[in-house]
């Protein structure tokens, strides 16, 4: 094995924009970081700050005010209303007036030339006083010593609802965000866990082969066998089909993760993917180890090829992509899948208006072993809110998010003001003015539970105006409207959300073990081994390999640059 890259970074960026960023941003004099004269001059917020006095509470005053900059994207062809910009809007309005915070943006880009943007900006050293990063830029910053520790303020500023918000899913978003013990980034995105598998399948067929909902992997593969032997849609044909797998082998449709699942086995890269996002483990030792490489993703790979001997996956799956697996299921075809929650928004949505005999189950992913199956979820943070080191009230950020996130999840009063505002026939949407809010990864989740508690309770007083649309939607399916099957399917007491849920109050679902960013030769190796693993999966599966052809792989994944990646995971710290 080559020796593994030692102070690896952004490779978009690559380490030359790390020496550009120490170059521009600390000075000459030992390995002590300062800022330069010239920067200070140019930064009006450390002049205005000075001598102020920190304001207790979550969204406590500054007297006098202080000054923050950041800076904007915005999405082509959105409208605001004539008062409100990104410059100025009820927001920034009251972040001065409530806060005693004066923001100002020092530019506003398209979203589509941010990132670039911002690479220029963190090269030139000028950097605002918050701003969002990816993954990469976050990495960068973090290595140039360039970003804020907000460990301390967030602890003692940031309110219940934020912390709630930051603590979902075992507090992933916080452990993505945190290099070396210290918090540099606030999370923007990650963590929902609504990807993680549920098993659809065809009620109507199971009645029809006399079979009851799987709890066991053999009463599954029973099942798929059946869909694919006895006739299940009653045409007198042998043509259907049991079990639903794409030429991508995972993703969040027609895919293998699930059934993988059942076994203990963790596996994810799409073969449509970049390769770069895979699912880590932390092995005995404490090291980092491949998901996919693991024995028990072997012994359901030779289950697989069970179902694919017996009939039960169409013989040509390995060039099929999501819409023909959508055509197969929409012409009644096939009678099970594993997917993410929105697979009734797309394929299956109207199945059930054009013929009201069919209908999809939802049910748990059956387990191979007697124990509750443990599922995987991919929801990993990508984005993050930083703070520019020099800058001397980073607890400003927090506040400023405490005082977005407490209006837009609802528990300050007058939440329509702050999220949609409707002006003749056009609704304007307010909440995405903010410069942050924190991210609820659980909000599908928990309005689920709200729309039963009021379905059950008959009050529908505490429920806004979306979960009130998702009432609305049982309640006619309820009374014979067929056009609203999907929200029934979403938000019923054996819906999508009911069993996800089922999933998470359990705490079985699990996330990579690590949470930094691709490293160097996963960037450039990835992709290629990606396509080793595809292949070698399909061929398993289709038998056109032995089940052996396993421990092959896995040997030349580790030669063709796998050794190294882990190596690399495990320099970086960032291994949960």
């Amino acid at each position: 094995m080559k020796e593994p890259t030692r102070k690896w970074t952004n490779i978009a960026l690559s380490m030359v924009l790390v020496t550009s960023l120490l170059t521009a941003c600390t000075n000459n004099a030992g390995d002590k970081q300062s800022v330069n004269s010239e920067d200070v001059n140019q930064h009006a917020t450390a002049e205005a700050s000075k001598g102020n006095v920190v304001p207790e509470g979550a969204e406590g005053k500054y007297d006098p005010p202080i000054k923050l900059t950041t800076v904007r994207q915005q999405t082509s062809g959105v409208e605001y209303l004539p008062d409100q910009t990104l410059d100025n809007n009820v927001w920034t309005r009251e972040f001065q007036s409530e806060l005693g915070i004066e923001l100002t943006n020092k530019w506003i880009v398209n979203n589509q030339q941010y990132p670039n943007k911002i690479t220029v900006t963190m090269v030139s050293g000028d950097l605002p006083d918050f701003f969002e990063v990816n993954m990469q830029q976050f990495q960068t910053l973090a290595q140039a010593g360039q970003l804020a520790d907000l460990s301390e303020v967030f602890e003692k500023y940031a309110s219940d609802t934020v912390k709630g918000a930051y603590n979902e899913s075992d507090g992933i978003k916080l452990k993505a965000g945190t290099i070396g013990g210290k918090l540099l980034g606030l999370a923007l995105d990650g963590g929902n866990r609504d990807d993680a598998h549920v098993l659809y399948i065809r009620e109507d067929w199971l009645k029809n082969v006399g079979r009851s909902a799987p709890t066991t992997i053999d009463e599954l593969m029973d099942i798929a066998i059946a869909f694919a032997k006895e006739d299940p849609d009653k045409n007198g044909l042998n043509d259907t089909y049991g079990f639903a797998l794409s030429k991508d082998i995972f993703g969040g449709f027609a895919s293998v993760e699930g059934f993988l699942n059942a076994f203990g086995a963790y596996g994810f890269n799409p073969a449509n993917g970049s390769g770069t996002n895979l699912m880590i483990q932390k092995g005995s030792d404490g090291k980092a180890q491949w998901a996919d490489a693991q024995p028990d993703v072997k012994t359901a790979l030779g289950k697989l090829h069970e179902l694919f001997e017996a009939g039960a996956i169409h013989p040509e799956f390995s060039v099929m992509d999501g819409g023909k697996i959508g055509e197969q299921l929409t012409s009644s075809k096939v009678g099970m899948l594993y997917g993410a929650f929105w697979v009734p928004t797309w394929p299956i949505n109207n199945m059930h208006h054009e013929n009201n005999s069919v209908d999809w189950g939802v049910y748990e992913a059956p387990s191979a072993n007697g124990t509750p199956t443990v599922v995987q979820s991919s929801s990993m943070p990508s984005r993050f809110m930083v703070v520019a080191k020099k800058f001397e009230h980073p607890e400003a950020l927090i506040k400023i998010l405490n005082y977005t996130t407490e209006r837009l999840a609802g528990v300050k009063k007058d939440v329509s003001k702050y999220h949609t505002v409707k002006k003749g026939d056009k609704n304007y949407q307010i909440h995405t003015l903010v410069p942050i809010s924190a991210p609820f990864g659980d909000r599908n989740q928990n309005y689920h539970y709200d729309v039963l508690a009021a379905l059950k309770s008959g009050d529908k007083s505490k429920l806004d105006e979306e979960a009130l649309m998702y009432l609305d939607q049982i309640e006619k399916f309820q009374s014979g409207d067929t056009t609203q099957w999907v929200g029934n399917k979403l938000w019923n007491e054996n819906g999508v959300f009911a069993t996800l849920g089922r999933y998470k109050k359990s705490s079985r679902i699990v996330m990579t073990a690590y949470t930094g960013p691709p490293t160097p030769t996963l960037v450039s190796r990835g992709p290629s081994l990606r396509d080793l693993q595809i292949k070698a999966f399909t061929e398993i599966i289709m038998g056109s390999k032995e089940l052996d052809y396993f421990d092959d792989f896995v040997k030349q994944w580790q030669e063709q640059g796998g050794n190294d990646i882990l190596a690399e995971i495990n320099e970086t710290g960032q291994l949960q």
